[in-house]
């Protein structure tokens, strides 16, 4: 769940912006004012060649990419790789140039969902179960299932999980639970019962930062998935034209205003940021009953309130089950890792590094420890005896959710093409304000099929 970039790669290859096609000479210049280098380039820095090359983006993750590759290089030192780690803003368009003048790197960062579909079927980005063959097959093996669908496209691999995971889990105070006489909900029904009886006692339901927008989108993702299965979605995000229109996405919506109306949320929380933190408060202060967020929200209070989690007073459980439902209520939505992706324009020999690096040194023993030292959850299967030795039962729900879940639904906002993610963000919007009708928001969302 974040914001996506200005730019798109159309199906022909061409970058556009704000409706002005931009030609390969040109993107070849941005290319080279961004300081890039190409797949198989020397560093900027003049040490030393590099037989191959890496972008990803910094984050609280980035201690684990650049130790993989140090002991990569460490290890093979006629066989380097050159990683450079740059700012999340300005990232992908950079990316998207790179791919459209064949000058990416060998290995490039991304989200999977419809990015990493565009790039497929463009041929920017090779198949990792190819490149693996029998001999790296161990690769995709050493990984949770439900983490790698986020990054297959038709049956083949094209991205490995480098990172750890966020299903959106229910977060729920439970002084204020007792205070109010409510019982965790299995149920939509249920759910609304602890609606009414927070509401009635003059606590605010459930925590919303809807000025942040991407904070509505786990509703929507749960509730079609509860109503009509993961099928539902596998449809929207293969873009055919009666996805938006399946009845599990009506029904969804006007669940979505019925629980608007039924007052689950405060007056404010249009104007409310989720980056400011403000939401958490309300869940740790005692002033809301629910916070339904990403799993790292957890780690978040837990920084900001550490004697509130240690009190054992933040309890956690997922989204409940839609009574008549398709779907299997151990389904989760989030965030499932960010991946590695290897180019088609590299070298046959930086293709065959990366392979290797990939099998050599993600997620070995080294690499899920550290995750799991800075408090994450990583979504390799060797994990799970690491996360009960160390006798964190957040961590380890994360981990069983995601092992059990027979599927794992990508954040909206990645799983789609970038205009219909902007568009979708834009219409839940006004969906959660009462601004459009449930109709309108199926009919606003099946407008942007094939953009």
């Amino acid at each position: 769940m974040s914001v996506r970039g200005h730019y798109t790669l159309s199906r022909r290859g061409l970058l556009k912006a704000s409706g002005i096609v931009v030609s390969s000479a040109a993107m070849t210049s941005a290319l080279v004012a961004c300081g890039s280098s190409g797949p198989n380039s020397s560093d900027a820095g003049g040490a030393g060649d590099f037989a191959a090359s890496a972008w990803a983006i910094q984050s609280s993750q980035s201690d684990s990419y650049i130790a993989a590759v140090d002991r990569w290089n460490e290890a093979h030192p006629e066989e380097r790789i050159d990683l450079q780690v740059m700012p999340d803003n300005g990232y992908k368009d950079k990316v998207r140039v790179a791919l459209g003048a064949d000058q990416a790197p060998t290995l490039i960062y991304g989200w999977g969902g419809g990015g990493l579909r565009d790039y497929v079927e463009q041929g920017l980005v090779d198949s990792i179960t190819q490149l693996a063959g029998s001999e790296h097959a161990g690769i995709a093996e050493r990984y949770l299932e439900a983490t790698l669908g986020a990054a297959t496209i038709d049956g083949e691999l094209y991205g490995v999980p480098i990172g750890n995971m966020q299903p959106v889990v229910v977060l729920y105070n439970k002084e204020v639970f007792s205070a109010i006489g409510a019982e965790v909900p299995q149920t939509w029904s249920e759910l609304l019962n602890v609606v009414e009886q927070a509401k009635s006692a003059n606590f605010t339901p459930i925590a919303l930062a809807g000025q942040s927008k991407w904070t509505h989108l786990p509703y929507l993702a749960y509730l079609v998935d509860r109503i009509g299965g993961p099928e539902v979605f596998a449809k929207i995000e293969a873009d055919q034209a009666d996805g938006w229109s399946d009845p599990a996405v009506l029904e969804a919506a006007r669940k979505i205003q019925e629980l608007v109306e039924a007052g689950a949320f405060a007056s404010d929380a249009s104007a409310t940021s989720y980056e400011s933190g403000a939401a958490d408060a309300l869940l740790y202060t005692g002033k809301a009953a629910m916070l339904v967020m990403l799993s790292n929200a957890y780690s978040n209070i837990a920084q900001a309130s550490p004697e509130f989690v240690e009190s054992g007073n933040l309890g956690y459980f997922a989204f409940p089950a839609v009574e008549g439902g398709k779907g299997d209520p151990k389904d989760v939505t989030g965030n499932p890792s960010a991946y590695w992706y290897v180019t088609s324009a590299s070298t046959d020999a930086a293709k065959d590094i990366a392979i290797r690096f990939l099998d050599e040194q993600v997620m070995n023993d080294q690499y899920v420890e550290e995750i799991i030292g800075r408090a994450s959850v990583p979504g390799a299967v060797s994990a799970g005896d690491k996360l009960a030795a160390a006798e964190d039962p957040f961590a380890s729900y994360v981990f069983e959710m995601v092992n059990e879940a027979p599927a794992f639904q990508l954040s909206l906002d990645q799983a789609l093409t970038p205009v219909q993610g902007e568009a979708l963000n834009t219409a839940l919007d006004q969906l959660f304000l009462l601004e459009i009708t449930p109709q309108e928001f199926v009919d606003t969302m099946t407008a942007t099929v094939g953009k």
